[in-house]
């Protein structure tokens, strides 16, 4: 679960990078093809839902075990 919990970390912190580069771009006025960040950051938004789903469902599961292992214990 740790390995999960960093994972989300990781791209939670990139898609907050990517949308400062975007915001930063847009504030500058920059010219050029922006659709390839803009893709980017599409791309991350729906990976983190997936992980997030993911890190829940996991998190319901291990629940579930502890329930179960603390009624055989008890």
């Amino acid at each position: 679960m740790a390995q999960l919990d960093e994972a989300s970390r990781r791209l939670q912190r990139a898609i907050d990078d990517l949308e400062q580069a975007v915001s930063a771009r847009i504030a500058q006025g920059a010219g050029g093809d922006d659709s390839t960040l803009r893709d980017a950051l599409s791309a991350a938004r729906r990976e983190n839902a997936v992980l997030q789903q993911l890190a829940s469902n996991v998190s319901a599961r291990l629940d579930t075990a502890i329930v179960r292992l603390r009624r055989l214990a008890g």
